[in-house]
């Protein structure tokens, strides 16, 4: 498959610079986004889902509720970057590089990181964005598998989903799942909270991408404690799947 031809940013500057990010940052987040196949390596370019499923958890926190301040609301839309023209655009990008399973630039995939991280409710927009991430990845696995989860046993269901849970993880997020429990350990050391710079903030994406999955994958109901942060001086970031009383 050949590669996709460059698609410039519609995101300017100046409009940016307004809105939480330093010029500099608005200018690397304005510089030409290259939508790339799956051709090009982990290395330099990620999941599509990712930034998709950030600017879309933006956009949902952005939205007013419908509580009859119509007004209020109108002034609402004017000011909240999440319900910008300029983000709907850019989540139908994303959202059309998701559906043909192509790559996003790791330098563009960093800037809407870092968009998203200089907001006072990042880790809520981070923690939507896990979510929808590991939705958009499991239901592009094979739909036979997710029925034979749904219908497998408890101790079935954790075997063979988490061995698809990590497949996931590895190929949407580099981490690593290893047993550890009742389930499982996740491991990350590069990843694009650290190469935005915002390893604290930044690991509530993973780290509800973790529980999302093997909720999805495994029936886990429970949390994923992140045990090992780098922004707290450890060599890599590591959760660890811990159960709610009653799971089996």
């Amino acid at each position: 498959m050949p590669f996709q031809p460059e698609r410039r940013c519609w995101l300017t500057a100046a409009w940016l610079e307004r809105y939480w990010l330093h010029p500099t940052a608005a200018a690397n987040f304005c510089a030409v986004a290259t939508v790339t196949t799956t051709l090009v390596s982990s290395a330099s370019a990620v999941q599509a889902v990712i930034p998709l499923s950030l600017l879309e958890a933006m956009r949902n926190l952005d939205t007013p509720i419908d509580d009859g301040l119509s007004e209020l609301a109108e002034d609402l839309v004017a000011k909240r970057l999440g319900l910008s023209h300029t983000v709907a655009v850019q989540i139908e990008r994303y959202r059309e590089a998701a559906t043909r399973d192509d790559l996003v630039s790791l330098e563009e995939a960093v800037s809407v990181f870092r968009l998203v991280s200089r907001r006072p409710d990042a880790e809520l927009i981070f923690s939507d964005a896990g979510r929808r991430t590991a939705r958009y990845a499991t239901r592009a696995a094979s739909a036979s598998l997710r029925a034979m989860l749904r219908a497998s046993p408890g101790g079935i269901r954790r075997r063979f989903g988490l061995r698809a849970a990590a497949r996931i993880a590895r190929r949407v997020l580099g981490a690593e799942f290893v047993p550890h429990g009742v389930l499982a350990e996740a491991r990350l050391g590069d990843s694009l909270a650290i190469r935005a710079g915002v390893p604290g903030p930044g690991c509530y994406f993973y780290g509800a991408a973790f529980a999302e999955l093997l909720r999805l994958l495994c029936g886990f109901e429970g949390a994923m404690l992140h045990e090992r942060c780098l922004a707290a001086g450890d060599p890599g970031c590591s959760w660890r799947a811990t159960t709610v009383e009653g799971y089996e």
